[in-house]
């Protein structure tokens, strides 16, 4: 049974937080000795949210105040996300913290040529993504301001878990081409890519919508996006070069800084060029 928080408790919602670098978030949050949180773990399967509850709890280094919570999230329906956020509202009537993590990739792009349906299974191809990867995550914000506005925090903060694939000047940059393949990046995660640099411009806009309120208080926000790294996840079929564990550091990181900057992109070693 879910815990409603009591309101000394940072109130998290990870979405995409049964596996991979969402759990792992989840997982550092859950065993913080700094601070006490109430940890809402959303997917689309609750049973697959619990099951990651489940073993979180089980945490030999469990913090004794931690408490998490499954909540279902399909960020594709807008019926979903409209109960989410009642549900939300309803238990805790506020929110501290979001993290958006949820993402997909596809590539149709040179592997459907053939194909006579090519043309249909493409757009339904990205529309998928950028349904799950932008339009879901944006809409899911727009019902959580409130929520968020609600919050007792001296700082409610927004983070946005991106790629530095969606920056067009890190992606084309010569002197970034070692790191990455990009005869293959361009094959393989093109709609990808895309919907990612899009989250970037819409949480560009969005911390400057904030920080900048008619009504005030934009210092307390704090809205940011953040790149992981190539990381071994099911996105990736696995193949990253490091583990979800490691990823999830510099998220938690913005998650826990205090006083930091808005309006950022950053990864492990810094800031990323837009």
């Amino acid at each position: 049974m879910a815990t409603t928080a009591p309101d000394s408790k940072t109130i998290v919602l990870i979405t995409g937080a049964n596996r991979g670098i969402g759990f792992e978030i989840a997982k550092h949050l859950s065993t913080s000795l700094d601070k006490s949180y109430h940890i809402i773990l959303s997917g689309r399967r609750l049973s697959s949210v619990e099951s990651a509850i489940t073993t979180l709890r089980s945490l030999p280094n469990l913090h004794a105040s931690t408490t998490l919570e499954p909540l279902t999230l399909d960020l594709t329906s807008d019926t979903s996300i409209s109960a989410a956020a009642a549900q939300i509202s309803a238990k805790h009537g506020h929110l501290d913290i979001l993290v958006h993590n949820a993402a997909i990739a596809s590539s149709s792009l040179f592997t459907h040529v053939a194909d006579p349906h090519a043309p249909e299974i493409e757009r339904g191809e990205w529309h998928s993504v950028f349904d799950t990867n932008l339009i879901g995550p944006a809409l899911l914000t727009d019902k959580l301001l409130p929520l968020l506005s609600a919050s007792p925090k001296p700082e409610r903060k927004i983070v946005f878990v991106s790629s530095k694939l969606g920056s067009i000047n890190y992606t084309f940059n010569e002197a970034n081409s070692r790191n990455f393949d990009l005869d293959y990046v361009t094959r393989h995660y093109t709609e990808y890519s895309a919907s990612k640099a899009a989250l970037n411009m819409y949480a560009k806009h969005l911390a400057w919508r904030l920080g900048h309120a008619k009504e005030g208080g934009g210092e307390k926000w704090k809205v940011n996006a953040v790149c992981p790294g190539y990381t071994k996840t099911g996105l990736n079929d696995f193949k990253g070069t490091q583990e979800p564990w490691e990823a999830a550091e510099i998220v938690v990181r913005v998650v826990q800084e205090e006083g930091g900057p808005t309006g950022t992109f950053r990864d492990k070693e810094g800031e990323v060029p837009w």
